[in-house]
């Protein structure tokens, strides 16, 4: 018996005009947790793809070795059927059903068909699965009613309950909190104990670092290397990542902070589902021209819903808000967007982008006002000539701004959100997860862009729920817990321990 559970030899695969991967060798051990890491357009989700069978067999070069027979695949419940689990990163869930008929669906036992979906039967088969399998899950739960990092956790009890001998996570932590994180960490280890293997995929160097065994590094649709778990090297993996040494992942920053372009006194949002219950309460905070504060907390700290405030976002919240010294009311996005404030979202899908569109069209949305002619039409030479800026401006990599914003890999897609921002000239910038779910390379290129808007005197607000990016690019910081400000520290005096400490007093 091979070693291997999971074989690739010699994948290629073609769309039209792209050579998405190029002799592609990749092997999955039994019982390992190997990673898939590269940069956003390195070729990950179409391998993965070709694994799962949403590519059918046919139509890729090379040939698929699963359990040592020749896989071929004709569809996703074709691999799902001979072992192969996959949990995209997508939350793709039926939020009308249970958890129980979430995980179960697609293969109930004879009894739970006769007596259908809500029977007692099925809900304690689900019991006693997530009982084994170490999910703190309860059966019965709408899941209508479920965080996003416990739907995620659906989706992977969804997949496991196939029994599959390879499961597939791609990016499964990106919107997990910490907790979740180190949940799903437990039902990895306990799946590999169990002997099942697991193809891991992320963009979290401190993840790789922290569950796999071995590693293999995608680039330019090529596989350019594998390192076992006693050859990890921090340095090594972000070379071959990006093909070069990034030797400082954040850039140094050379501005000289100014005046005070903003302050926000006594900030309250009321939970909008909720009876007096509020989802911030009594936050103030100030902004200098040229700075960069960062919003410090745990997840349902109330950042977000601070910075959506400010941007106009929630109609019902109170606040003294001042802009250059003058008080200012912010009712809606419009009047935000006037007054100089635009803002990056974290779901750069669901509310950043219009997917189906070009980088053109997505660029101007946010201030169509500037691409008019003197007939008050869009001016398609003034729509060319800002995508055109912006594209050289931040770097955007793609063939022309005609090309649609969904065939663009993730970085690429958050410069179109940024350059979105930038079109209306803004003075203040509220960046929430700026770099969330993009590769090391991508990130070292959107600080780059930063720091060049500061130096502009353009000010920032950043969310991260990564410390290390805070504590490496931002000059000042604001730490949330439960709605409030509990605490402000400078660059000098802010550490990862500091800042956890008021996050978990």
């Amino acid at each position: 018996m091979s070693e291997f559970i999971l074989e690739a030899k010699g994948i290629t695969k073609r769309f039209p005009g792209v050579l998405a991967l190029q002799d592609v060798n990749f092997s999955v051990r039994r019982g390992e947790i190997l990673g898939l890491i590269g940069e956003n357009g390195a070729g990950k989700s179409t391998l993965l793809k070709i694994i799962n069978g949403v590519y059918a067999h046919g139509s890729f070069e090379g040939e698929l070795l699963f359990d040592g027979q020749h896989a071929l695949n004709k569809s996703p419940y074709d691999a799902l059927s001979k072992g192969i689990g996959y949990v995209p990163q997508e939350i793709n869930v039926m939020e009308n059903l249970s958890v129980a008929e979430n995980i179960f669906v697609g293969h109930l036992n004879a009894d739970e068909k006769k007596r259908g979906f809500s029977s007692r039967a099925l809900v304690e088969r689900c019991e006693a699965f997530l009982k084994a399998n170490k999910f703190s899950l309860n059966a019965r739960a709408m899941v209508s009613g479920l965080s996003i990092g416990q739907k995620q956790l659906v989706m992977v009890a969804k997949a496991i309950s196939w029994n599959p001998k390879v499961l597939v996570l791609d990016e499964p932590t990106t919107a997990l909190s910490q907790s979740d994180v180190e949940n799903l960490f437990k039902i990895v280890r306990h799946l590999k104990a169990q002997g099942t293997s697991i193809i891991f995929v992320t963009h979290k160097l401190e993840e790789i670092f922290a569950i796999t065994d071995r590693v293999t590094i995608l680039r330019d649709g090529r596989v350019i290397t594998t390192y076992e778990r006693a050859d990890y090297r921090r340095d090594r993996i972000i070379s071959g990542m990006v093909g070069r040494e990034l030797s400082q992942l954040y850039p140094e920053r050379h501005v000289t902070i100014g005046e005070e372009v903003l302050r926000v006194e006594h900030m309250t949002v009321p939970d909008p589902h909720v009876m007096d219950k509020n989802l911030v309460e009594d936050v103030s905070f100030s902004l200098r021209r040229g700075e960069l504060l960062g919003f410090a907390g745990l997840v349902g700290a109330g950042r977000t819903e601070t910075i959506s405030a400010l941007f106009g976002s929630y109609r019902d919240y109170s606040a003294e808000i001042t802009l250059g010294g003058k008080p200012v009311k912010i009712r809606s996005e419009a009047d935000a967007i006037d007054l100089g404030i635009n803002i990056l979202t974290e779901d750069r899908k669901s509310n950043g982008l219009l997917l189906l569109n070009d980088i053109r069209f997505n660029i101007v949305l946010s201030n169509l006002k500037a691409v008019l002619n003197r007939a008050k039409l869009v001016s398609r030479a003034k729509e060319r000539e800002a995508s055109d800026a912006f594209m050289r401006k931040l770097r955007i990599k793609a063939p022309s701004a005609a090309t649609m914003v969904a065939n663009l890999s993730g970085g690429n897609q958050q410069k179109v959100v940024l350059a979105k921002a930038l079109h209306s000239s803004p003075h203040i910038l509220l960046l929430d997860e700026p770099t969330k779910g993009i590769d090391v390379g991508s990130k070292q290129e959107i600080y780059e862009i930063m720091n060049e808007l500061l130096a502009e005197g353009i000010s920032i607000i950043m969310i991260s729920s990564e410390l290390p990016e805070l504590l490496g690019m931002c000059d000042r910081f604001i730490v949330m817990r439960g709605g409030r400000v509990v605490g402000e520290m400078d660059r000098e005096h802010a550490t990862q321990e500091s800042i956890m400490s008021l996050c978990f007093a």
